[in-house]
């Protein structure tokens, strides 16, 4: 009986484990704009960050704060241009994680389709379900900078800081699970790959 060309399988394979995913999370060019994103906000971050230490509090503060009485010591140790820059990290943050949160996406994307091509059928499946973790990371994140912005304006009231505070574990708690996801489908389909096939 004669077996199809190995490339042949792994481009059907390929083709299997793609079919189900949003073009985008395949295209290069647009995943190499969602990274330049990542890179130039994380910049900003870091430039509107170093400004808050200096006023005795951090956004971080706000982010964590949990109950109505926690956010008010930190809003009023930010003072008026602690706030300010608070809003221009928030501002920088939220493209930063979301932009981050995609480019997971991407990756159990990408992984899925190495793992499929590799033979690794089930932990494919593992790698596409895992896709929706990058998404659930950057919505979490857009819950989370939404409350934090309220407590920004003065508002101490729930939900908003218990918000903030559940929506900013949510928020590592997906990404982390997808970057794992991520890595561990790479490595694992590079080996597959590089073993010698049986004779």
């Amino acid at each position: 009986m004669v077996q199809p060309p190995a490339s042949s399988v792994a481009i059907a394979a390929h083709a299997e484990s793609a079919r189900w995913l949003p073009a985008w999370l395949t295209n290069a060019g647009v995943v190499i704009g969602i990274g330049l994103v990542v890179l130039v906000s994380s910049l900003a971050i870091g430039a509107a960050a170093t400004a808050m230490p200096e006023n005795g509090a951090s956004a971080a503060d706000l982010q964590s704060a949990g109950t109505s009485a926690n956010p008010e010591q930190p809003y009023d140790d930010l003072g008026e241009d602690g706030r300010r820059a608070a809003w221009w990290f928030l501002g920088f943050e939220t493209p930063f994680l979301t932009s981050f949160g995609l480019l997971l996406c991407a990756g159990c994307a990408f992984a899925a389709c190495q793992l499929a091509v590799s033979g690794a059928e089930r932990l494919a499946r593992i790698a596409r379900f895992a896709v929706i973790f990058g998404l659930l990371a950057a919505l979490s994140d857009l819950i989370q900078n939404s409350a934090v912005a309220v407590v920004l304006t003065g508002h101490f009231a729930q939900p908003a800081p218990r918000l903030a505070e559940v929506f900013g574990y949510l928020t590592w708690a997906f990404g982390v699970s997808a970057g794992f996801v991520f890595v561990t489908g790479w490595f694992v389909a590079a080996v597959r790959t590089r073993r010698p096939a049986p004779q």
